[in-house]
């Protein structure tokens, strides 16, 4: 992706489109191993929405997305996501561990329950008061990139880049996942945190995208 950048080639919206779907199942494993669930459910949950593009992971990646948001007070999704476990293609093939607590979710929770609201901030081209994980600004219509650790959406401010991919995250969230795991999430390049630096000038970030 930084190659096509650099030779200043339109990268397929597809292809960003299906790294930004993967890079999200791949924080999730990040996520639960620290307890965020609420991070590790809004990343299944969209994972999930595009769950045709893992044909052979479907039953394992609904169920994690069940469980994730049970956890988390998603309650809609988790009965939509546990609903459609209980369809007869992939009901026999759920583990047998969590098949019972998926089966009460669907008889308890209902189709009328909500989900807890996401927390939100600042499109960082118009402002518009954008939940976090969502990608497309409902005002101005604009894809917005993600941060790499948490693939929530970016703000204008607190931002940095990963110094090998120059992928852009949250300073903070961004420098306590490599201060842990030492790597970027998306290019697995080895970052010291010392070397990362603020961004002053958002739009140069956003210019590329």
């Amino acid at each position: 992706m930084r190659e096509l950048k650099d030779r200043q080639i339109k990268i397929p919206s597809e292809m960003e489109t299906n790294l930004m779907i993967l890079h999200s199942y791949i924080l999730v494993k990040y996520h639960v191993r620290r307890a965020n669930h609420a991070c590790a459910a809004r990343l299944l949950v969209r994972v999930a929405e595009n769950i045709s593009k893992f044909p052979v992971h479907i039953v394992q990646i609904l169920t994690s997305t069940v469980i994730e948001c049970h956890k988390s007070r998603l309650k809609h999704s988790s009965f939509s996501y546990a609903a459609m476990l209980m369809r007869p293609e992939y009901r026999n093939k759920m583990d047998a561990k969590y098949k019972k607590k998926i089966e009460q979710i669907v008889r308890k929770t209902g189709a009328k329950s909500e989900d807890e609201e996401d927390t939100s901030s600042p499109c960082p081209y118009c402002d518009f008061d954008l939940t976090d994980s969502e990608l497309v600004c409902s005002s101005c219509r604009n894809n917005v990139p993600y941060c790499v650790a948490t693939g929530r959406h970016i703000s204008k401010t607190g931002l940095t880049t990963c110094p090998v991919c120059a992928f852009p995250a949250i300073y903070s969230e961004f420098q306590t996942f490599v201060e842990q795991d030492g790597v970027c999430p998306m290019c697995s390049g080895k970052v010291n945190p010392d070397d990362l630096l603020r961004v002053k000038n958002v739009a140069n970030i956003l210019s590329a995208n």
